[in-house]
Order: C-alpha cells, then structure tokens, then sequence
C-alpha cells in the first residue's frame, strides 16, 4: 500500500472518530481521572498556573500520558512532531523553527528545563538532543509568547519543559528504572529515586544512551539531574542542578549519487569512482553543568517568582574532513570553546480584587550575562599558512541583556484583558587577535503585547493577541562577520530581528469526548536574517528585508469512550517575502550568483502545511492481567523550497509511528517504532540553488533517520 493511501486510510478513520462522538457528553462512559489537554495546568512567566483554555495564545501541552503513549524515541522528536515547529536538522543537531521563523545558524527558540535555560554557546543552540524522555513530566511549546512575560528573545518562540518529581506521585517514596534496546544499536538507560518527608523533597535522576546512530554518528549521552526542595506556607524553595556530557560525529553532506548508493554513511568518498580521498564528519566532546535556585510565593493575593543560575558549557569542536588529504591536511582545525551564563529573574505581584472584577499587577527584573572564549588550533598547520585564519578565530566576547516587565491582568465577569510592557538593554562586545574588535549596544528597545478575551460560552475563550517583540542575533553571527571581513557582512551593521504577531483564537473544552482550539496567525519580521555567499562560499549574514508569516491552527481531543481517544492537529504555514534582497544562483545551472530580488518567494526551509493525527487504544484497563495501551500517529508535513529563488523543492513526506506497551503491578513493557513504512526523506542544504548534479561531497543532501524499533522495559515504584 503507498505511504499517501495510507495517509488516507488514518486520517479518515480519526476524522470519522470526531464526528461520531462530537456529541457525546462527559457521562459517556471516559474515566473520571482523564482530563482533556485545554484542562492541563499551566505555569506562566509570573509563575502563576492557569488553564490551558485560558490562555490567550497558541500553547501546545505534551503531557506525561501523551509521552508514555508515543512511539518516538527521543525528546526532539517528540518537538518537532508538533505542528508548526519544523525540525531542521541537518547532521547531528537539531534546530527547530516555530512557524518558519529560525534563521541559519541559531537557536531558534528559548528553551528552559525546570527554569534552567539549555539554549548555549556563540549561536545558542539548544541540547535538546541530550534531555531523555522518561525524566519529562510536562513540555509546553508558546508559540509567539510575551516577552514581558517569558524574558528576552520569546519572539520565535519558548519551549519549557518540566520533569518529573517526587511531588507529583504523592508518595513518601518513588522512582523508576528503565531500559531499552533498538535499532542501531542504540542502548537507553534511566533511572530516577524521588523522596518527600514532611515539608522537605528530593529527587535524582540518571540517563545514559549510546548508539551508532542511523548514519553511524556515534552518539555517547550521559546526563544526571539532582533538585532538592522545601515547602512552607504559600510557597516553596528549589534548587536543582544537573550535569550533561555528549559525544556526536556530525555526518557531512552527500552527493546525489552518495545517497542513492547509501544513504547511511557518516563520511564518503569525494570521486564516484574511489579515487578521492574520503572526507570525515566533525565530532564534538561536550559539557555542560547548570543550576538553579528557585523561589514561588503564592499566597493573600501575593506573587513572588524569583531565581538565580548559572550554567557553564564546554565543547572541544574537531573539524576533520579533510584529514585524508594531503593537500588540505592543514586546514583541519580544533576549537576549545567556554561559555559561562549568569542568569537573574524577580517578580512580584499583588492579586486586588472586588465584586466580579479582579486586577493582577507584576513588576519583574531579569539580567543574563553571558561570557564565552573561543580558542582555534591547526594541529597539523606545521608551517603557519592558517595563522591568520586562527588569530581571527580566537574569540572573547561578552553579551549583556537587562530586562524590565510590567504585566496587568483585568478580569470582569466574562471579559478579560491582559498586556504587558518591556524594556530591553542589550550589549555586544566582542574581540580577536587580529586585532579587531566590536561593540553594540541597544538601549531604548520596547516589547509590549495587549490581549482582550471574553468567556462567551462556558469553557470557552475567544482571544485576540498582538505581540511586538525583539530577537537579538546570537554572538555568533558577530564573531563570523569579524572573521570573514567583508564589506557586505560588517558585523557593526547586523541588527536585531523585530516580531510582530497578531494571533485571534477561539478554545471549547465542549466534554471528555470532543474539544477543539483554532488559531489563525499573522506575523511579521522585519530585518530578517539571511545568509550571504560569493559563489558557494560563506562570507557571514546580513539583514536582508521582511517577511511575513500567516498560517490556520487546529487541533482537537478527546476521549469518546474508555478503550479509545484520539487526537488531530494540522496547521499551515505560508511563509512569504514581502522584499528583501540575497545572492543566489538566478537559475540551478547558472555560472555565478547575483543578487536576486526576494519579493514574494516563499521563504526556504518552511514547509507549506504540517500534522499528526493519533489515536489510542486501550482494550484493557486496570484487569487482574494488568493495562495494554495501543498508540498509533501518523505524522507529516508539505513540500518546501531549499534556496532562495524557489527553484528547487524538497518534496512532502509522510511518517507512521506506533507504541504497544503492557503494564503489570508497576512493570512496564513495550515495543515502540518510528517511520515505520522506512519512508526515505533528505534535507537539502542548497540555500543559493545550485543544481544538484553540480553540489560535491560535504554539501547538499542530509539523510534523515530511517526506520527505528525499540524494545524497552521498566519498573515504577
């Protein structure tokens, strides 16, 4: 059967199953404990909690059952399957893009782990790769947030995610211990042991993974998180800290014809015919330590959220693909890079409130500081013909963000209005040994959003949200400018991106059984980033013009009876150049690039329409032979363009995952598989178009990850 009628097939049987029971009431037999994701609390900036159907933005919740019921095998998979956030891997990493927003080389958005941010290093990538699934008790993707309340640089996005505690199973003891084996010879191990006596709780937790990876990239993962916490009346104090070590072979780029004769290879040959020399992947050793102190106070209609941390990451970067050649063996190189991250939040606020009205005031602070080193070697450049190169790669530099926020909630009866107001400081200096150095400052940038709301149905919300936000370019787009040393890329010209979303929603938690949001976006970012090449080669990035960003949500739950629930969500994303200028090739067979108009084209690397659609089943529950939970989603997304000029396409794909587990008196176990039609899909990084019969070994095409099974076992106490 092809990939396409079974898309049919699976998303007719889920639609059949919303119409069929979209009036079928909460007594209709769906257990009592089941609650349906826009009932899922959720933790704001403030640190309040709310319900997801109050919230007056586009919030996507993968709570602990949906983690359980998922046949994915990691954490970023788990992301990136939500619709609107596109995963932009490449080799190793992964990058997510909300809404089609990210540009190259950057992090794309905030993310947070119990407070504790992961984005790190010159260009903030994010070590979500390294987070295991069975630590995570909550994610919450904010797809355009406040930045007055979610911090700085929220406008493409924040991802918070939140582990599991001891707290949360209302045990004096608990834990759990798991294993699993799958395909690549890919071994997962977890174990976690929480404590609570009295006012007093404790948790620990370890997770270690190794593969060979589907393009045998190596993977080594250790990570191990302690948090140690203390209730009192009307709050509680936290501090958590946790340490992260990760090896990854990053794979290269393949030729056409390497991906037709395998497209699992982590290195190749440069000749089709052998006699090149065979190019390796870059590999990266990496540290990081984070912690965290964290205070929440609830109580006489007071609110205070406060935390302080710090974070060091230390990654050995080797670069190694042209370690079998003689010719360019001086080319390879290694850095040593440090940063350490400071980071300084505090808010209070005072609950007034009077006959069907309530007002909430919060006034906040934050300041990060972020100090990193860069340090490059040509190990094998006995004869000095890199010196320059490495003297303008020796990087120290620093970046200072000062944030102020005041938020205002007003509630009367149904109608309801929420805005907020900051001001950003933000500040660059960055140095080499060239001598060459850069400072910037931004000291007059205000972010606000407004968003009136009313309940005009019970369980019910119709919102209205405008947000205008700053997006300050990461140290690395500064750093590269100042090595490459081109009038086109002066890192002094580089300026923030500036978001303006305006989101209109409606939210009906109508029962158990059938409860929808709809979402429609428009968003535009002006001095967007791109990047910029003379022919094929690199020479930095550069602002480049505007583009806008609109797209429909939609997504629907419910559980219509004990043995089934199901889930949809489907969104578009039409993302467009309203002008804006990059130099690419006018044609793919064309001799040079030109500077090519961009008013218009639809921005690369953004497909034009992801989903996933999921239904679960549960032929037996809480028997004397224990639970069977059967999950199956299906997953995919439109085609997109890979360059510039929208000449060349990657076409649509389509992904079917499936999850069999059995529980038996605290015993776990399951057969999970991902892709499992093995459906063959390749990233094209090709931003300037050049034909793909012309692109050499180190560019072009990126297999993604094949088809996955796993068998795993687990003990929850």
């Amino acid at each position: 059967m092809k990939t396409g009628t079974n898309v049919k097939l699976f998303l007719s049987v889920v639609m059949a199953s919303c119409i069929l029971w979209s009036n079928v009431w909460a007594g209709s037999g769906a257990p009592e404990e089941e609650t349906t994701v826009l009932e899922t609390l959720i933790v704001t900036g403030s640190g309040q909690k709310t319900k997801l159907l109050d919230t007056n933005a586009s919030i996507h919740v993968i709570n602990r059952k949906d983690i359980e019921n998922s046949g994915l095998g990691n954490t970023a998979e788990l992301i990136s399957s939500i619709p609107g956030v596109v995963n932009q891997k490449s080799s190793s990493q992964t990058y997510f893009s909300i809404r089609g927003t990210r540009s190259g080389m950057s992090g794309g958005p905030q993310i947070y782990v119990d407070g504790r941010p992961i984005n790190v290093g010159v260009y903030g990538y994010s070590k979500i790769d390294s987070i295991p699934l069975d630590s995570i008790e909550k994610i919450e993707v904010i797809k355009s947030p406040s930045t007055a309340k979610y911090g700085p640089n929220a406008g493409r996005g924040v991802i918070l995610i939140t582990t599991r505690k001891g707290t949360q199973s209302g045990k004096s003891l608990s834990g759990h211990v798991s294993a699993e084996y799958g395909s690549w010879n890919t071994r997962k191990g977890d174990a976690a042991i929480s404590v609570k006596q009295e006012q007093f709780d404790y948790d620990l937790s370890a997770f270690a993974e190794k593969s060979d990876g589907y393009r045998n990239d190596d993977r080594d993962i250790k990570n191990i998180d302690g948090r140690v916490g203390w209730q009192f009346d009307g709050g509680r104090i936290d501090w958590i800290t946790g340490y992260n070590e990760s090896f990854n072979k990053y794979p290269i780029g393949l030729a056409e014809w390497q991906v037709e004769r395998d497209p699992t290879v982590v290195s190749a040959n440069t000749k089709e015919d052998g006699s090149g020399y065979e190019m390796l992947p870059n590999e990266s050793d990496e540290d990081l330590f984070n912690t965290i102190l964290t205070l929440d106070y609830d109580k006489n209609d007071l609110l205070i959220n406060s935390s302080v941390g710090f974070s060091r990451d230390h990654q050995d970067l080797s670069y190694n693909k042209y370690l079998n050649d003689s010719t360019k063996l001086d080319d390879n190189y290694e850095d040593d890079r440090v940063e350490n991250l400071y980071d300084f939040k505090a808010s209070v606020g005072k609950v007034f409130s009077g006959q069907s009205v309530s007002n909430t005031l919060t006034f906040g602070l934050d300041y990060r500081y972020s100090d990193f080193e860069q340090d490059r070697v040509y190990p094998y450049d006995t004869e000095g013909n890199n010196d320059d190169s490495e003297a303008a790669a020796d990087i120290d530099a620093e970046k200072k963000m000062f944030g102020a926020n005041l938020n205002h909630e007003l509630s009367w009866n149904i109608f309801r209005l929420q805005s907020g107001l900051r001001y950003n400081y933000v500040s660059y200096d960055l140095t080499n040994r060239v001598p060459q150095s850069i400072s910037v400052d931004y000291d007059s940038d205000i972010d606000w959003s407004i968003s009136p709301s009313v309940n005009i149905l019970d369980n019910a919300n119709l919102f209205i949200t405008w947000n205008h936000s700053k997006y300050y370019l990461p140290m690395g787009y500064y750093s590269s400018n100042m090595s490459y040393d081109n009038a086109y890329t002066r890192p002094e010209d580089l300026d923030p991106e500036t978001y303006d979303t305006i989101e209109a929603g409606w939210k009906h938690q109508m029962s158990k059984a059938f409860n929808y949001s709809l979402i429609l976006y428009y968003t535009v970012v002006d001095d967007k980033i791109v990047s910029y090449y003379e022919g094929t080669s690199f020479q930095g990035r550069r602002n480049a013009g505007t583009s806008i960003h609109k797209g429909v949500e939609v997504e629907i739950d419910g559980r219509p009876r004990q043995w089934i629930g199901y889930r949809l969500s489907f969104t578009t994303i039409d993302a467009e150049w309203d002008e804006g200028t990059a130099k690419a090739y006018a044609t793919p067979d064309a001799s040079s690039t030109s500077v090519s108009d961009l008013s218009g084209k639809t921005v690369n690397y953004v497909p034009e329409y992801e989903y996933t659609a999921g239904l679960d089943f549960y032929p037996f529950k809480d028997t004397k032979y224990g639970s069977l939970t059967i999950a199956l989603d299906l997953r995919g997304f439109g085609k997109q363009y890979e360059d510039y000029n929208n000449n060349l396409e990657m076409s649509a794909a389509d992904f079917l995952d499936a999850k069999i587990t059995w529980d038996y008196k605290g015993f776990q176990c399951y057969l999970s598989g991902t892709n499992l039609f093995d459906k063959e899909w390749n990233r094209m990084v090709n931003a300037t178009g050049k034909a793909h019969s012309r692109l050499t070994t180190g560019s072009g095409f990126y297999p993604q990850d094949g088809r996955y099974v796993g068998i795993g076992v687990a003990y929850k106490f």
